[in-house]
């Protein structure tokens, strides 16, 4: 595993897709010479004028026709995919997984995916299953961990057991902390264009019989020009999947890595791994050459031995989480009994091991008083969840009422869980709020009271995941019930005039992930932007910070303040601004101006909002939902211990 942190993969993303520009460049240039050429050619053989080999207006044409189809061709893959990864698993043939799936092996699906989101602190993916497949594959596509999608075959489902599952769906997760996905839904984009060339030169050849007529001479030549673009379309095509490689082999080595330090568990995804090698990982739908180099294992059958190759050779990927295993694979029957044979690496759990020491969810963490929160511990924990994150994940689960959890996986009870989260214990200001509740609210006000009652008797903690296991159900509504839910938690959130920590993060929480008709995921700016020019909207968010653990008190505001702030590099000393003017709309826009910030900026921007909240060592409930938003919003999720409250 590398020692790398989280803002460093995502840094080396960043890095990644430049490197994916120049190689995208020299590859259309290559394309331009070669059209070029095939056209010259054509033209020499229809009107037998000119001998230059070289005619730049010529050239100057075809190079302006070329980039206008391909980049013609770009704009219509990614304006296909704008919409998430959602968009990419239905072009594969991937059906949706609802909240409450009856199918076993469905439910054990979403059961996974749900902890593994709650542990690491990124909202619920959309969950697909491509039915008609019966390779062992899966694939994690979005912008953003806000639009995430996790697809599996049909094959994962009827093969794997649940450690082996397990695996694989902690493999997936390492695609979306890494900045992967990013990338490679780019990368479909790209591909599409530099093969568009081939398939306008396959139309041509097959049209041009019928248009052929009595000129001979010409239609030889349609047909030669249509059959050079046929040739020079598929050098697109070899270029194409030169990039796709040369791009996604380390990225999975990573992936698998990771997977093994997120369940402790490296049999389970080797075991996945040899069943792929005992049975096999391609994937039947037309769509799967442009999106092979985002899944867990190749989905094509390769002629090329491994320079097309998306993935690593299979055993090489078991051998680097399981040392030992191509010694053992020599005298072995198969893949998996080679796996069984492998002696497990020290501290490893196996099948069935679980993690050690399940992490009491929302109780006490003892940290050094001196110390407060160790901001350092919490940056390098971001993206990174550890086996305690997903046992803790698990219990939090567990410890939810049967009723409350029921209300989050159905589409029309969900809206009302939500809105009751955000009612005030203070029974005449409930009261108050309801009766502001905007449209016709009559049948839903019964079914909100009832919730509060049930939410009132639950840890505090348990609240933002409670909203967070209710994002795939709320996603079902449609565009009235969306516009409804957000207008009615806003009116709820601000019936006192102002936002409190909770109310801010569920509500940008709710507006992120629950989007309008209208409504597209935020993708990143190209280029990031330094964080020392975000000085004003940095000192925004620590007021904030600083202000959420302070119970009024000013002394204590400025000293958390102050901690943060020494963590920046910014411009201008800075100073602790009133509670009124760094909350509401005010750090609504400083948090959106920061989320355009370098991922290394990122880090120390992190890791400064952990200084303040953590300044006298007891992370409040306040600070910790606070501090989870404002990371999730900054797409840099904090795993579920990681944000929980610590006592000094």
């Amino acid at each position: 595993m590398s020692g790398m942190d989280f803002f460093g993969h995502q840094d080396r993303a960043r890095a990644t897709s430049k490197r994916l520009i120049v190689l995208f460049v020299l590859a259309v240039f290559g394309i331009i010479v070669a059209l070029y050429v095939i056209t010259r050619a054509t033209l020499l053989v229809t009107d037998h004028r000119g001998s230059d080999l070289f005619d730049p207006p010529l050239f100057a044409i075809v190079a302006l026709v070329t980039l206008g189809i391909i980049g013609a061709a770009m704009l219509v893959k990614t304006m296909q995919l704008r919409s998430g990864g959602g968009a990419v698993a239905q072009q594969l043939g991937g059906t949706p997984i609802g909240p409450d799936p009856r199918d076993p092996q469905e439910r054990m699906l979403r059961n996974l995916v749900e902890e593994m989101a709650i542990a690491s602190g990124v909202p619920v993916p959309e969950i697909y299953v491509l039915q008609g497949e019966a390779g062992i594959n899966a694939f994690a596509a979005g912008w953003s961990p806000a639009d995430a999608a996790i697809a599996v075959t049909r094959g994962c489902l009827d093969t794997l057991d649940r450690d082996e599952l397990q695996g694989v769906i902690a493999h997936e997760f390492s695609h979306v902390f890494h900045g992967d996905m990013r990338l490679n839904i780019r990368l479909m984009g790209v591909l599409f264009g530099l093969v568009c060339i081939a398939t306008i030169g396959r139309v041509i050849v097959r049209a041009s019989p019928r248009s052929s007529g009595n000129k001979k001479d010409g239609a030889g030549a349609i047909i030669l020009f249509g059959i050079g673009l046929l040739v020079i379309g598929y050098l697109g095509v070899f270029f194409a999947r030169i990039i796709q490689a040369a791009l996604s082999r380390q990225r999975e080595f990573l992936a698998d890595a990771s997977a093994v330090q997120y369940t402790r568990n490296p049999r389970g995804i080797g075991m996945a791994l040899a069943k792929i090698g005992g049975l096999s990982s391609t994937i039947a739908d037309p769509h799967v050459e442009e999106a092979s180099h985002m899944l867990f294992a190749d989905g094509l059958k390769r002629f090329a031995g491994g320079v097309l190759a998306t993935h690593p050779p299979l055993d090489q990927r078991i051998d680097r989480i399981l040392p030992g295993f191509t010694q053992r694979l020599a005298n072995a029957g198969s893949m998996a009994a080679a796996v069984a044979a492998t002696p497990l690496p020290p501290g490893a759990a196996g099948i069935g091991g679980g993690a050690a020491g399940t992490a009491v969810v929302g109780g006490p963490t003892p940290r050094s008083k001196d110390s407060g929160v160790r901001s350092r511990d919490l940056v390098q924990a971001i993206g990174d969840p550890q086996p305690r994150d997903v046992d803790a994940a698990r219990a939090l689960l567990s410890q939810l009422p049967m009723d409350l959890a029921a209300a989050a996986h159905d589409a029309s009870r969900a809206p009302a869980l939500v809105l009751a989260l955000l009612l005030d214990r203070e029974p005449a200001r409930r009261e108050a709020q309801l009766r502001l509740l905007p449209g016709e609210p009559a049948t839903l006000v019964p079914e909100i009271r009832l919730d509060f009652q049930a939410i009132a008797r639950v840890d505090r903690t348990l609240r933002l995941p409670l909203f967070e296991l209710a994002i795939p159900a709320l996603r079902q509504l449609d565009a009235t019930g969306r516009r409804e839910l957000r207008e009615r938690a806003r009116t709820l959130a601000m019936a006192d005039g102002a936002l409190s920590p909770f109310e801010f993060a569920l509500l940008r929480s709710l507006e992120r992930h629950i989007r309008l008709a209208d409504e597209l995921p935020r993708r990143p700016s190209g280029r990031p932007e330094a964080l020392v020019d975000h000085g004003p909207a940095a000192t925004i968010v620590l007021s904030a910070l600083a202000h959420a653990g302070a119970d009024g008190d000013a002394q204590k505001a400025q000293r958390a303040f102050e901690r943060g702030h020494r963590e920046l590099s910014l411009r201008g000393g800075g100073s602790l601004l009133p509670a009124s003017v760094c909350s509401g709309t005010a750090l609504e826009h400083a948090v959106d101006a920061l989320a355009e910030v370098s991922p290394l900026g990122l880090r120390n921007l992190v890791g400064a909002c952990a200084e303040a909240a953590g300044a006298d060592g007891v992370l409040h409930p306040d600070e910790a939902d606070l501090l989870r938003a404002l990371a999730a919003l900054w797409d840099c999720p904090v795993p579920l211990v990681g944000a929980a409250p610590v006592a000094g």
